[in-house]
């Protein structure tokens, strides 16, 4: 069988050459660029979101931001910080609006923000969960900043200073957090998160085609 363009591409370019090709106009060499980075992104915007759909949104107005604002990329390197960075704050822009409504809507006063804790909030049915269904549950308990941490670097497996870079926080900061977030976690979940977390939040087939599909038709229609 004959290789697409894109898995032509796909074997020998680093994202160095995968952006120069975009940058002259080679709309394949976008798509190996998203489907090199889609879990990561997937990942990265649910850990701060907390939900699949918003997530999903996050990763395709990630790329489309990203593929209109190529010539902000300074490269060669770090392409992958850059990408991660857009998806953040994407993400942690539409979790500060979520929660501007939800104050308007429950305390026109205002209210405190409760999202500091330490504690995970409780999983009803713990028993009867497969143990990756479980981890995700209790990922999805942690508090924003536990959470988006110990995702990047336990899931997705970054760095500290990748994690830092993505998030806009110092690696210190990193270092704290993804401590106190498996101490958190561990109190729920200790016997299973070694043997699952690589696997939780996976992102592929039918959902990684999609996103695909839908930032290239906005892409060609532009």
């Amino acid at each position: 069988m004959t290789p697409s363009r894109g898995e032509e591409i796909a074997r020998d370019s680093s994202d160095a050459v995968l952006v120069k090709r975009v940058r002259e106009g080679e709309i394949a060499a976008f798509e190996v660029i998203m489907r090199r980075y889609n879990q990561r992104l997937y990942r990265i915007a649910r850990s701060i979101l907390g939900e699949e759909d918003e997530a999903l949104d996050v990763v395709q107005e990630t790329y489309v931001r990203a593929y209109y604002q190529l010539d902000q990329f300074r490269g060669p390197e770090g392409f992958a910080g850059w990408l991660s960075r857009i998806a953040s704050n994407e993400a942690m822009m539409r979790l500060r609006k979520s929660r501007r409504l939800i104050y308007s809507l429950d305390d026109p006063d205002g209210g405190s923000d409760n999202m500091e804790s330490d504690e995970p909030q409780p999983i009803d049915g713990i028993a009867r969960q497969q143990v990756r269904e479980l981890l995700e549950e209790a990922i999805d308990s942690l508090p924003t900043d536990l959470r988006s941490v110990y995702v990047m670097r336990a899931i997705q497996q970054l760095s500290t200073a990748e994690t830092a870079l993505s998030l806009d926080v110092s690696a210190d900061v990193v270092k704290t957090r993804y401590l106190r977030a498996r101490r958190a976690l561990r109190s729920i979940f200790t016997r299973h998160i070694g043997n699952a977390e690589l696997t939780a939040f996976e992102f592929a087939g039918r959902r990684c085609d999609a996103i695909v599909q839908r930032v290239l038709l906005r892409i060609q229609q532009a």
